[in-house]
């Protein structure tokens, strides 16, 4: 070994020589890779890849599919029915009494034109009137009189 420097000592100073020079390799060859485009094994994926679109692409229907189920969900439990119950549901009979003047039993004044009859829970048989503004009122069937649009008293 070294004439000065004692046997434990001088294994110590040469692996951390070669530690130090192997790490410097180490460094010299990741930095080889790294500045060097034309390496095909280095794992990067081009920006606008098949398979980057195709990830975004699902990704994003299956999103909105979510999306729909959850918003069909909180309005059929929030409201009664979801947003495709227009295209899906069967239309009842339109009422007889559609289209025809309601008039108030007391009064003998105009209420508007009944569009159609129901039931209300706070009401009972009820009929739905169109007002002249264009809102939509609901009026129990024992305060209505009903006429046909042909005859009306002065």
């Amino acid at each position: 070994m070294g004439a000065g420097i004692p046997a434990g000592l001088a294994s110590l100073h040469k692996e951390n020589s070669l530690f130090r020079n192997g790490r410097q390799g180490l460094l010299q060859v990741d930095q080889s890779q790294m500045f060097n485009p034309q390496k095909e094994g280095s794992g990067e994926e081009r920006l606008f890849s098949w398979r980057r679109i195709r990830t975004m692409i699902v990704g994003t229907v299956l999103a909105a599919v979510v999306g729909l189920a959850l918003v069909n969900l909180y309005m059929y439990v929030q409201y009664g029915g979801t947003m495709f119950d227009r295209y899906f549901k069967k239309k009842g009979a339109k009422s007889p009494m559609a289209g025809k003047l309601a008039f108030d039993k007391g009064t003998k004044y105009y209420i508007g034109v009944i569009r159609d009859e129901g039931k209300s829970p706070r009401r009972g048989e009820v009929y739905y009137i169109e007002q002249a503004g264009g809102s939509m009122i609901e009026v129990s069937k024992d305060n209505i009189e009903v006429r046909d649009p042909e005859k009306i008293d002065k």
